[in-house]
């Protein structure tokens, strides 16, 4: 079912406090092509998601009526919804790319869709995602700044999951959520040596433009893994998060789902659910899923389809489990993986050095125990 498109520009720019807005708009047929490109800030600087989403009711939906798109979807009403592209430009300073106009994009319709709606699956597909680049031969291509990132003893978490699961499997599927620079990646070893491909994740704006210029065989996506089950808004904190260790310690956390910075620059960002990334590239077999969020994975893992999905193996971030989202635990992680048929394995060389714990856990579901004979090491 297609649904009218128009491409709204709201440019917002801010230099040095001065601020000023323009709105255009030009109405087109469904389906123009866009590139998602979303505004990223200093070096290593963090985007942070606050607790609470947007209420995507009509007046923080940009006008769209989602009751008005379900009646049009079952044939009640004629009047065809306006698929809007919002597209919000930023202008800001950055450590590694200077001061740089960036851009936002949102699709306030696509809220209204259910996880598996083709109209999602195909604007994420063809509208949002960018396509990897064509595999040569492994290795080629790439532009990065330190080669040992492809070393496959270069990273621990990499080399258990050869080690221990996958041996030298070519041409696997991954998913890594929390991509970072696509560099610093548990994934690019794998792509690199071994021919793997996937979806890279990545909703921090500096980490997503360093992404494109690294050049991985893989679709990257700048977006959030959504902790619904449905598209939708939610406000990102640009500031940095911080976990208290003892009175007198403590250290910065990475990008994730983070209720910090009341006092910092907020974006609204558009999330999305795991299951319906999965169904726009045809819901492939997932070799393994890198979980890395700062502390909501547990909100993502509740959105999961388990019966509708296929997940091998994942490697999850749990030390912050409970820090930013309060219902969380590690325990509860296990159980609900032990609840979905995976068995648990400890990482080798993963205490983190502030808070003396293991980071990571990496489950594998019982079938493929038993296909690669997985074993503790």
């Amino acid at each position: 079912m297609d649904f009218k498109f128009a491409r709204l520009q709201d440019v917002h720019v801010k230099f040095n406090g001065l601020e000023w807005n323009k709105m255009l708009c030009r109405l087109n047929q469904y389906h123009m092509k866009t590139i998602l490109v979303l505004l990223f800030i200093g070096s290593f600087s963090f985007i942070l998601i606050q607790n609470s989403p947007v209420v995507n009711d009509v007046s923080n939906n940009y006008g769209i009526d989602c009751n008005m798109v379900q009646r049009f979807k079952q044939g009640e009403i004629d009047e065809v919804p306006t698929d809007k592209e919002i597209v919000i430009q930023h202008s800001l300073d950055s450590f590694l790319f200077g001061k740089r106009l960036f851009r936002l994009v949102h699709r306030p319709l696509l809220n209204c869709l259910a996880a598996d709606d083709p109209h999602l699956t195909h604007v994420i597909r063809e509208d949002l995602m960018t396509k990897p680049l064509p595999n040569k031969e492994f290795g080629d291509t790439y532009a990065l700044t330190n080669i040992n990132t492809t070393d496959i003893n270069f990273h621990h978490q990499t080399k258990d999951i050869v080690e221990m699961i996958f041996k030298n499997k070519k041409k696997g599927f991954f998913v890594e959520a929390g991509a970072f620079d696509c560099e610093n990646s548990i994934t690019l070893p794998l792509e690199f040596n071994i021919g793997w491909t996937g979806i890279l994740v990545e909703p921090t704006p500096e980490g997503f433009a360093r992404c494109e210029q690294v050049n991985r065989k893989a679709h990257l996506i700048q977006t959030c893994l959504g902790t619904k089950e449905t598209p939708y808004f939610t406000n990102f904190d640009i500031t940095g998060g911080v976990v208290k260790v003892t009175n007198t310690s403590a250290y910065q956390v990475t990008a994730g789902f983070a209720s910090t910075g009341e006092n910092g620059y907020n974006l609204k960002l558009q999330c999305f659910p795991l299951y319906s990334l999965l169904l726009s590239l045809g819901n492939p077999t997932v070799n393994l899923f890198v979980l890395d969020i700062e502390g909501y994975e547990l909100s993502v893992l509740e959105t999961i389809p388990w019966d509708k999905v296929d997940i091998e193996v994942l490697d999850i971030e749990t030390d912050l489990a409970g820090v930013f989202q309060k219902d969380s635990s590690r325990e509860k992680i296990i159980n609900l993986m032990d609840k979905n048929g995976y068995d648990r394995f400890d990482h080798r060389n993963d205490i983190h050095e502030w808070t003396q714990k293991n980071q990571n856990d990496l489950f594998v579901r019982r079938d493929i125990v038993k296909k690669y004979n997985v074993r503790q090491l």
